[in-house]
């Protein structure tokens, strides 16, 4: 799986970015705001999306930019190249806003989302995008995989149910949030829901 491309920039039109990587072109897909000159050096993060009849990529200049990509086509009835037109309408943070606010109305001005799968992406992504239960930010997204949903995937992985996890998690935000090392939340999460 291709995870990062850095080369020279050879064309952008129509959403499509090639990319010379020693001699090899890649077509990239990019944002709708992406822009950069041909013939510059670019880096960008890769997502690779397989299908039984074709192998796309998904191309953007920050992980945080990439993970958002792969939160949001995570949501049923949304597809990767939805979930580009949503990053290519807001940003991360306003996409983090809009969940925290649980503004269906700004995500449904994004072209082919309508009001219903608006409504599903709020439910689905409350958690996924830094809000708890009552609509409260209670971890910041950073795009990489924050510290509090790497300790809510230790928790899922060791067989708890997602929302337990979060649940047992709410008392040590601040711990989280201070930057308490990660092994030790984890282990005295796991001896209070024991």
């Amino acid at each position: 799986m291709i995870a990062l491309l850095n080369g020279s920039l050879v064309d952008v039109a129509n959403g499509e970015a090639i990319i010379d990587v020693n001699g090899v072109g890649y077509a990239v897909r990019v944002p709708a705001t992406y822009f950069a000159k041909t013939g510059t050096q670019i880096k960008l993060f890769i997502d690779t999306v397989v299908r039984e009849d074709s192998i796309t990529l998904f191309g953007f200049e920050t992980t945080a930019e990439r993970n958002c990509f792969k939160t949001l086509y995570s949501v049923s009835g949304v597809g990767p190249k939805t979930a580009l037109s949503i990053i290519s309408f807001y940003s991360v943070d306003d996409l983090r806003r809009i969940m925290v606010n649980r503004d269906i109305d700004a995500l449904s001005r994004v072209p082919g989302i309508g009001k219903k799968t608006a409504e599903r992406m709020v439910l689905e992504l409350k958690d996924k995008m830094g809000t708890g239960s009552g609509g409260v930010s209670t971890v910041a997204y950073a795009g990489e995989m924050s510290t509090h949903e790497e300790l809510v995937q230790a928790l899922v992985n060791f067989g708890y149910k997602r929302n337990d996890a979060i649940n047992a998690l709410k008392p040590r935000v601040e711990d989280i949030n201070r930057g308490r090392p990660m092994e030790e939340i984890l282990r005295e999460t796991l001896r209070g829901m024991m």
